[in-house]
């Protein structure tokens, strides 16, 4: 089993570590193995340095690059391993791709944290509250994916600790989580087969496992968003969505297009000139489709999968319509106004956006294969 760690600064990672430690994980650090590079190369370790080349070492080589050096590690020592300070959803994807990965991010108030850093007195740690909080704005985040983005690394974690309690409080939250997800400082069976000889003759019996290999929920609702966008009839850009509730139930599904009884021959689908002449004042986007055909569903905490980020009239709509996350998988117009003014909106709204990075590349649709 690997165990990523993320979180702010001061948090408690570290805690978290010397506890893992005590049931016997080996602590691979993102943060130790880039000081390493900085001494190496002949610089002083502040959280400067650690910023900058640890960007720089991704963007030579992957935005994976430490996370994959660090897993490569654990592999040859084998055993339980737990990967501390994981700052890139790059790094968290391709973690999660080698299986058995569990993600866990510690946070806390930003005081409490202050506190616990000055006492850590540490090389980087000298700082003013002030500083603290505008180093840690820089690192919260970025559209290059090989530089720290740890507000979305953060809103992957498979659980989030709050760490305002004391060592005892943060102790017992860790046990229950291992008990949650099934760990035992044992090493368990990979397979047990059971003998019988009820007729002289040994039998061997194996149990009927489910099969490998089947999407995730989340590939499977972007998929159907890009499933969607097939429908859509604008020649230039494609766009679906489509909205699931914490059941995992779909409750509405959309694509870009103009409004019921408007004609696609008839209207124009230019991007530019005349504004009555192109299509931006006459098309819907995805987004607000699929909450129009939500067919009055209760979309309060449901979330919404796009392949686009969505622009400022439809993140009035998602906030307005009680939805609650946005995963999307392109930001390419994130330093447009309208998307700028979508994620302030979305921050005063408490909607949380994830850029998504599918678990597997592609997925085909034999039609075929379900003929008789």
């Amino acid at each position: 089993m690997i165990i990523g760690l993320t979180g702010t600064n001061g948090a408690g990672k570290g805690t978290v570590v010397e506890f893992l430690k005590k049931k016997g994980f080996t602590h691979y650090s993102a943060r130790d193995f880039i000081s390493e590079e900085i001494v190496r190369r002949g610089m002083s370790v502040s959280r400067e340095s650690l910023i900058s080349v640890g960007n720089q070492l991704r963007y030579l080589n992957t935005s994976s690059y430490i996370a994959e050096q660090l897993f490569e590690k654990a592999l040859r020592q084998e055993g339980n391993a737990v990967i501390e300070s994981l700052r890139t959803v790059g790094e968290i994807m391709a973690l999660r791709r080698k299986g058995n990965f569990f993600l866990i991010a510690v946070d806390a108030d930003a005081q409490l944290r202050y506190e616990r850093v000055k006492q850590r007195n540490g090389p980087t740690d000298n700082v003013s509250f002030e500083q603290f909080m505008l180093d840690e704005q820089n690192e919260m985040f970025s559209a290059d994916p090989t530089k720290q983005n740890l507000k979305n690394c953060i809103q992957l974690a498979d659980v989030t600790i709050l760490n305002n309690g004391n060592m005892d409080d943060l102790e017992n939250d860790i046990n229950l989580l291992l008990e949650h997800i099934g760990f035992k400082e044992e090493p368990l069976k990979i397979k047990e087969i059971k003998k019988e000889n009820p007729t002289n003759t040994e039998t061997q019996k194996t149990s009927v496992t489910k099969r490998e290999g089947y999407i995730s929920w989340d590939d499977y609702f972007m998929g159907i968003a890009l499933l969607s966008a097939k429908r859509s009839k604008d020649p230039g850009t494609q766009v679906g969505a489509c909205i699931v509730t914490p059941e995992n139930k779909i409750a509405g599904i959309g694509y870009n297009g103009f409004p019921i009884g408007c004609s696609d021959e008839k209207l124009p689908w230019a991007r530019e000139g005349n504004p009555l002449e192109t299509k931006y004042l006459y098309v819907c986007h995805a987004e607000l489709n699929a909450i129009l055909n939500s067919a009055n569903a209760d979309l309060k905490n449901c979330r919404i999968y796009v392949p686009l980020f969505p622009c400022n009239e439809c993140a009035k709509a998602i906030i307005q319509s009680g939805i609650k996350q946005v995963l999307y998988l392109s930001d390419k117009y994130a330093l447009t106004d309208p998307v700028k003014a979508s994620k302030i909106m979305f921050d005063q709204a408490g909607v949380k956006y994830t850029q998504y990075t599918p678990k597997t590349d592609s997925v085909c649709l034999d039609f075929s294969a379900s003929k008789i």
